[in-house]
């Protein structure tokens, strides 16, 4: 085994150590967690926009939606075809592509992804590929099929719009798992050339892009049930979900299921989205990593975006909000009735950040944290609410205490089926310890290695 090691390339041999298969190509990929702002152009422009390499030299005015040509042999612009597959219809996606939602009451207007995308400097066009037409549309022998083709082999970027994960699955593969047409010649892209696209999804988009997708449930079900996600065929894309008790019962709606992915994202990574700003869901990444022997996970939050650099092997953070990093090579699971697991590594990465997915080492571009700011621990009494496992993280690298323990309490509802008398309250530890790094700057943490127990 040595001899093998030392020959070796030292990125090769940084792979292999961080559990991770060599990728196929080497391309960048854009992970979007969710519920962007329209106007975010750290996401836009200086993560998506520049990761393309077409960066056509001007500055987008936020305000036009003509900043581009839609001629793509002439256009300066980054050339993006827009996936809206994860909608009901093609009718739906074609309604969420060409028109804004206008703005009520306190709401604000919401651009149509045409509108979106030429505010940033892109030239968009739409696929029209959905799971009413897949049949027809992804296929490489129809000319809708053909045309989608063309549009994908001529793109700078992709871009899979959030909604319903399992249809952007279910138009994209046949039923038994392969590549359609479409999948297959956006592969080809990938594998002959990756550097000369970039993959981009958003929220469900996201979640596609892996290379086994995990969906549905929340992070006290996931981790009740053991990390124990179900399997769920191409076909089975209606009820993507725990449905061994049916689809009425608890464990449908609490716990999740996993199905094929896309398989862009490197095998050692799983990808999560709206990761703390909605819900708190590091209880349901650390399961779904358990379930599917993943080492690294990626919690991407609502409105930021992560540039993954397949061939640098790193991971650049945009937007507004958080990555977070779960790490669980030096976890042991612990023997219970519900997921109990030790020595899970935690960080958290803000806008500038960046990540080494090989090494696993963060470069934070805020200063490191001398003196504590905070006297007091933090406890959280209900650890899976919205930021509340930020704050758990940011506070322990900023505070006296060297832990902080959270409560996940027992969810309850007003309606349905509910956990059983006697269901435990889950607890999270989150200690700083020697390899615990914490830095700040402009508001904004980030934190390097935390160390976590579910118990």
């Amino acid at each position: 085994m040595r001899s093998v090691v030392a020959k070796l390339p030292a990125m090769a041999l940084c792979v292999a150590l961080a559990g991770l298969a060599l990728p196929a190509a080497a391309g960048k990929l854009f992970l979007s967690g969710g519920a962007y702002e329209d106007a975010n152009t750290d996401l836009f422009v200086n993560g998506l926009r520049k990761a393309t390499g077409r960066d056509a030299g001007f500055t987008p005015n936020i305000n036009s939606t003509n900043n581009c040509g839609t001629n793509w042999a002439t256009t300066a612009c980054p050339r993006i075809a827009v996936i809206t597959a994860a909608k009901d219809s093609y009718a739906t996606g074609l309604d969420a592509f060409q028109n804004d939602i206008l703005a009520s009451g306190s709401t604000p207007l919401k651009r149509g992804y045409y509108n979106l995308f030429q505010t940033h400097g892109f030239a968009p066009k739409f696929i029209t590929a959905h799971v009413d037409n897949y049949a027809v549309h992804s296929s490489a022998g129809t000319p809708e099929g053909q045309a989608n083709i063309a549009i994908l082999n001529q793109a700078d970027a992709v871009w899979f719009v959030g909604g319903d994960q399992a249809k952007i699955i279910r138009t994209l593969l046949t039923d038994s798992g392969t590549d359609s047409g479409l999948a297959a010649a956006l592969r080809s892209r990938w594998n002959n050339g990756g550097g000369s696209i970039v993959i981009a999804g958003d929220s469900a988009g996201n979640h596609a892009l892996n290379v086994k997708m995990h969906a549905a449930g929340v992070s006290y079900g996931y981790l009740y049930y053991g990390a124990d996600l179900p399997d769920t065929p191409v076909t089975g894309w209606q009820t993507l979900g725990d449905t061994r008790d049916g689809t009425a019962a608890l464990r449908y709606l609490e716990n999740g299921a996993t199905m094929k992915g896309l398989g862009f994202l490197p095998a050692g990574i799983l990808s999560d989205t709206h990761f703390d700003s909605r819900s708190g869901r590091l209880g349901r990444l650390a399961a779904a990593l358990r379930d599917l022997g993943v080492q690294q996970g990626f919690g991407v939050d609502e409105n930021t975006g992560v540039v993954v650099d397949t061939a640098a092997l790193t991971a650049t953070v945009y937007g507004a909000n958080k990555l977070l990093i779960v790490d669980t090579a030096a976890a042991s699971v612990q023997t219970g009735t519900y997921y109990k697991v030790n020595g899970l590594r935690v960080s958290l990465l803000t806008p500038g950040d960046r990540y080494s997915y090989a090494s696993k080492t963060v470069t934070s571009s805020k200063a490191a944290i001398g003196s504590a700011y905070y006297s007091s621990y933090y406890d959280s009494a209900d650890i899976f609410a919205a930021l509340e496992t930020s704050k758990s993280l940011t506070r322990l690298v900023d505070q006296t205490p060297t832990t902080n323990i959270g409560t996940a309490p027992v969810p309850v509802y007003s309606s349905g089926p509910t956990y059983p008398s006697g269901s435990p309250a889950i607890k999270l530890r989150f200690t700083r310890d020697a390899t615990t790094r914490g830095y700040y700057g402009g508001g904004r943490y980030t934190v390097d290695k935390a160390k976590v127990d579910i118990y």
